[in-house]
């Protein structure tokens, strides 16, 4: 197959108007593997890299969403009139590894690297502001002492000195200035807001870009349980449904102190992905009491209840079967009866339509 140079995509939607799009094709240094080749577009201005190291590979560049992740914990925890703004996230293919909010960049980084001990190792890191020399510093450090390496460091932009100090450390350390991306907009814009990968027999799929968060929504957080959360609590539910989103579908986040304690997903069932995060957690020595987990489907018996109470989880996050069409609400007085007899909290997120009414909540990630 000849080398594509450029690629145009046109849609045309209902009205008749159309919109098109062209990207310039550059090679990566590997496809999906290292026997498929690959190509990353370029159109307007977005991210750039630095420092190419040995280049960029097609999972580098997707393992970007995590400054997303980023700004978007960042901004709802302004939202919430909490300080800690400063937020560290290392995805590792294409779900956060770890993740912490602190009033310090450096505090964030540190407080994410005390739960998984092993995955950060090559992953991609990103900042939600501005990396710091502190932040770099640290990272030649631990490099140093431990052989800590990473496959991108992405900030928008760096402070003085940062990349000469770790470009010769990090030899293969890709550096990523992503403050072209400087709106939340800019960040999830798709193309004309929509996504889309190709299915067998060159058949395009197609979903709208998931930009809706609480900070630019109108949405209610309505506890279900006989307790109530405490503020820190609650803020710890909206940190973890975030983390529920941005891992794949099925997943599990566990969340205390703005720090992600562990996480799963990916699995064919979701008590799967809590186990394997409470197993994940156990190796770490991570204690998960008190932690808020969040899933993005519904709970469907108690049996799920128990599993997460005997991992010490305090606030349960969910959308349960209201407003939606799978099952009935019989199984949900179960399980809240449940979360009563434990003294747990239970959450249920949903948001508010232009005319009032609820609107279901869920947050699956397929792609």
């Amino acid at each position: 197959m000849s080398t594509p140079k450029e690629m145009k995509l046109v849609i045309t939607f209902d009205d008749g108007s159309k919109k098109e799009v062209k990207y310039a094709l550059s090679p990566l240094r590997s496809g999906d593997n290292p026997h498929q080749a690959g190509y990353v577009g370029e159109s307007g201005s977005s991210y750039k890299e630095l420092i190419e190291g040995r280049g960029m590979g097609f999972t580098n560049h997707i393992d970007l969403s995590g400054y997303s992740v980023a700004v978007e914990i960042s901004k709802t925890m302004a939202f919430l009139k909490d300080k800690r703004t400063e937020v560290v996230v290392i995805n590792k293919h294409t779900n956060p590894a770890i993740f912490a909010a602190r009033t310090n960049q450096l505090d964030a980084l540190l407080a994410s690297l005390t739960t998984d001990k092993k995955s950060p190792f090559g992953g991609v890191m990103c900042t939600s502001s501005k990396l710091t020399r502190e932040t770099a510093n640290h990272l030649v450090e631990k490099n140093k002492a431990e052989r800590f390496v990473l496959d991108v460091l992405a900030a928008p932009g760096f402070e003085d000195g940062c990349v000469e100090m770790l470009s010769p450390v990090m030899k293969n350390l890709r550096i990523v200035d992503v403050s072209p991306l400087d709106t939340w907009e800019k960040i999830n814009s798709g193309a004309f807001g929509l996504n889309m990968k190709w299915t067998i027999g060159n058949k395009p799929v197609i979903t709208e870009v998931d930009s809706t968060s609480f900070f630019n929504t109108k949405y209610g957080m309505e506890v279900l349980s006989q307790r109530k959360p405490t503020d820190i609590e609650m803020k710890d539910a909206h940190i973890a449904w975030i983390g529920a989103k941005a891992i794949q579908s099925n997943s599990f986040a566990f969340c205390k102190d703005a720090v992600l304690l562990a996480q799963c997903g990916g699995q064919t069932n979701r008590e799967d992905s809590a186990k394997f995060a409470n197993e994940r957690a156990v190796e770490f020595n991570v204690s998960l009491k008190g932690s808020a987990a969040a899933t993005d489907s519904f709970i469907f018996d108690r049996s799920a209840i128990d599993l997460l109470n005997g991992m010490g989880v305090g606030i349960v996050i969910h959308p349960t079967r209201k407003l939606l069409t799978t099952g009935s609400l019989k199984p949900d007085e179960e399980i809240l009866r449940v979360v009563n007899e434990y003294n747990m909290v239970m959450v249920r997120p949903y948001l508010i339509g232009e005319d009032g009414q609820q609107k279901a909540w869920r947050v699956f990630r397929h792609l």
